[in-house]
């Protein structure tokens, strides 16, 4: 059975070599520069996971403009293009920042101007307390005007602040949303790997020994098969009930994440080897009760199946212990226990632990 997770591993390249050479041809074909978040671009279309970014780009014809490109990859948050987000928020925050300092500027000039004439008035008062009453009068137009300049300044200067404040609100918020999309997988909106990895982190560091930590690793078998045969819109139907499902069947305090094209993640708090079994056979009842239907087809439904590998955190376990315990015990359920626990012997390649199938 160990021959079976490098075959797996090999089909697995093979797919990815397929794949990118399928995205490369498109790009190629549509005249789309071979950039990186111009792959990430074109295999979010091809995929169908993204039925909108698929239409949109196709409706950008042959040879699009990288503006065009960049803006569907902004509007769909895809990852590759969040630093393109944060750099174009940096540059609009600096460029309202400038507005605002060239404001300030031209308030202070005013205001130094209108000073000056407040002095020359002063002074001149000063110096001839009789002066006549035209030059008086000349003196106080000079600073009425003055005073009215003054006044204008410090309300487009107020009128700047408010619509700089404004904007820079927005780019807070664009900002949070490309630091969203680093961590969530779009076709789901469920938490990526890089999430999976930040969460594990935060609660080892700060969960109490008496409160152990599962880690179950589920590969939805049939889901990849599904998006061959039928079409990414058929798999986007699938994964939107299985994101469902796997939202509602874990505790408030709990956590799911979608770490591959098949494969969710789950990290339960609190919870005995016993109690995370029969979660994962929960899961699995789950899924295989899931039916996604095919278009024209109402009467014709796909199925799935699940494999889990469970692991529980140690107390000097860390993430990338547990992702890799969690991977072999799935590698075990999927080539036929179903569901599997790691243990000791499993990590040494002696058995595969004690399955809970």
């Amino acid at each position: 059975m160990n021959r079976q997770v490098p075959a797996d591993a090999s089909r697995s390249q093979a797919r990815q070599a397929a794949i990118i050479l399928k995205v490369a041809h498109a790009m190629s074909a549509h005249g789309i520069a071979a950039l990186p978040r111009n792959y990430e671009l074109v295999y979010e279309a091809l995929s169908g996971r993204l039925p909108e970014l698929s239409r949109e780009l196709a409706a950008l014809g042959h040879n699009p403009q990288q503006d065009a490109l960049d803006a569907l990859g902004l509007r769909h948050h895809l990852i590759s293009h969040a630093a393109l987000a944060a750099d174009r928020a940096r540059a609009a925050g600096q460029e309202a920042l400038a507005e605002i300092a060239g404001k300030l500027r031209l308030a202070l000039l005013q205001k130094q101007s209108f000073k000056d004439e407040l002095d020359h008035f002063a002074g001149r008062l000063a110096t001839d307390p009789v002066a006549g009453m035209s030059e008086f009068a000349d003196d106080a137009a000079r600073l009425r005007e003055a005073a009215g300049r003054l006044t204008n300044e410090e309300g487009a200067l107020q009128q700047a602040l408010e619509t700089s404040m404004t904007r820079l609100a927005e780019l807070e918020g664009e900002l949070a949303e490309s630091r969203r999309s680093l961590t969530r997988d779009p076709a789901t909106g469920l938490p990526n790997r890089l999430a999976l990895t930040a969460k594990l982190d935060s609660i080892l560091e700060a969960e109490r020994a008496d409160q152990p930590v599962a880690l179950l690793l589920a590969s939805v078998e049939g889901l990849r098969e599904m998006a061959e045969h039928h079409g990414g819109t058929v798999a986007a139907k699938a994964l939107s009930k299985l994101s469902t499902l796997f939202r509602k069947s874990i505790k408030k305090d709990d956590f799911v994440a979608r770490v591959g094209q098949q494969e969710f993640a789950f990290v339960c708090r609190d919870v005995s080897t016993e109690n995370a079994e029969a979660i994962a056979r929960r899961l699995r009842q789950s899924v295989k009760e899931l039916t996604v239907t095919l278009p024209g087809r109402a009467h014709t439904a796909e199925t799935l199946s699940l494999a889990a590998g469970i692991t529980l955190a140690q107390p000097a376990s860390t993430s990338a212990d547990l992702l890799t315990q969690a991977e072999q015990a799935l590698a075990g359920a999927r080539d036929g226990a179903g569901i599997l626990c790691y243990s000791a012997a499993l990590g040494r390649g002696r058995g595969y632990g004690q399955s809970a199938a």
